[in-house]
């Protein structure tokens, strides 16, 4: 069975999924308005990937309720820690590239 990684952003009025294979091609994506009803629309829309592992960022603190929900209903879920999402989003603009590559002095400053 092909596992697929749901990764989750959680914020106070909404939370971002995103659905992701082992081939680390992006094959879904949704936005939940956070209110009573948005766990179980969440299920409903992950529920056509039966192999499916969460990851959601900051399950300590800001995502621990939904990650304590997706626990107690048998799914499995690991913690992302924001820094770590951080690094992934400066990798992912090629911030962090520009940075390894030349050094963080060849950053540009604040304009004077």
């Amino acid at each position: 069975m092909r596992v697929i990684i749901i990764g989750i952003d959680p914020h106070k009025s909404s939370h971002t999924a995103v659905a992701v294979a082992a081939t680390g091609h992006r094959i879904g994506q949704r936005r939940f308005v956070v209110n009573s009803g948005t766990f179980g629309r969440l299920l409903h829309w992950c529920a056509q990937w039966p192999g499916r592992r969460f990851a959601v960022e900051g399950a300590g603190g800001l995502g621990r309720s939904l990650a304590q929900q997706l626990a107690a209903a048998g799914e499995d879920v690991v913690d992302v820690p924001s820094t770590l999402s951080a690094r992934a989003r400066l990798l992912a603009t090629g911030v962090l590239d520009f940075v390894v590559r030349d050094g963080p002095e060849a950053c540009p400053g604040p304009s004077s």
